[in-house]
C-alpha cells in the first residue's frame, strides 16, 4: 500500500499531489510506529526470537497497597517455528538488523527447524515437538516454507547486509530440498500430500492435495508474488 500511495503521488499534480505526499508521510509515521512497537512487545533479548505475548497476574500485586496499578504483566509465550518468522515473511526485519541473524541462524539449525525436506513448523527442541495433535508441531507445510523463499528471494538474499551470502544459501538449499522431496514423493506415491514429515518426508495428512502444495511449482519456477 505504501508502494502504491508513493506511486500515484509521483504522477499526481497540484493539490492532489500534495495530498498524497501527505498521505504517504502519515503512512511510513504509522508504519515506523508499529516496527517500533513490534519490537517493544514482541522481541525477546534473552532468546533472540520473536514471541507471543500474553499477561498473568503479578505475584507481587496488592490491591490495598497497588491501588490502581495493574493487577497483571504482560509475559513472553515462546516457540521457535512458523510463528515466530513472520516478522522476516514479511520483510519487517530490516536487511543489516542483528535480528535477521537470530532468525537466519534458528532457520538453519537442524536441531531447530532446519530438514532435508524443508522447515518443521516447530522446533525440534520445543516440549512441544510431534506431540498430542501433532498437526502444526513439526510437520513440513509448503505454504510458510514459499513465504520464507520469497522473503529470502525478494529481500535478503539481494539485499545489502551483513546476512545476504546466509540467505542466498539457505535460499538455494531449502529451494533444492523442497523441490527433491514434494517431487520424490509424488514419483513414489502418486500424490501430492497436505504435509510433510519432517523425520523422513513422507507425505501426510489429506491426499491429493493440490491445495497449497501446488506451490512447489511456483518455487521450481522461482515466481513469488
Amino acid at each position: 500500500m505504501l508502494a502504491v500511495d508513493t506511486e500515484l503521488a509521483a504522477h499526481d499534480s497540484g493539490g492532489g499531489r500534495a495530498a498524497n505526499q501527505t498521505a504517504v508521510r502519515e503512512r511510513e509515521r504509522q508504519l515506523e510506529e508499529h516496527l517500533q512497537l513490534l519490537d517493544e512487545l514482541h522481541w525477546n533479548p534473552e532468546r533472540n526470537m520473536y514471541c507471543d505475548v500474553t499477561t498473568r497476574a503479578r505475584a507481587d500485586y496488592d490491591e490495598l497497597e497497588d491501588d490502581g496499578g495493574d493487577p497483571e504483566e504482560a509475559v513472553f509465550v515462546c516457540h521457535r517455528g512458523y510463528v515466530s518468522l513472520f516478522p522476516v515473511l514479511l520483510g519487517l526485519v530490516a536487511p543489516d538488523s542483528p535480528k535477521l541473524g537470530h532468525i537466519l541462524d534458528m532457520v538453519e539449525d537442524p536441531a531447530e527447524l532446519w530438514t532435508a525436506y524443508g522447515l518443521r513448523s516447530l522446533s525440534a527442541r520445543d516440549p512441544y515437538y510431534g506431540k498430542d495433535e501433532n498437526y502444526w508441531r513439526g510437520p513440513i507445510w509448503l505454504n510458510v516454507n514459499y513465504l520464507v523463499l520469497a522473503a529470502l528471494h525478494k529481500t535478503y538474499a539481494t539485499a545489502p547486509g551483513p546476512f545476504r551470502d546466509q540467505a542466498a544459501r539457505i535460499y538455494r538449499e531449502l529451494r533444492a530440498n523442497l523441490v527433491a522431496n514434494v517431487l520424490g514423493q509424488y514419483q513414489s506415491t502418486g500424490f501430492f500430500w497436505e504435509n510433510y514429515s519432517p523425520d523422513d518426508g513422507h507425505g501426510q495428512g489429506t491426499h491429493p492435495f493440490t491445495g497449497w502444495t501446488s506451490l512447489i511449482v511456483l518455487i521450481m519456477a522461482e515466481q513469488y508474488h
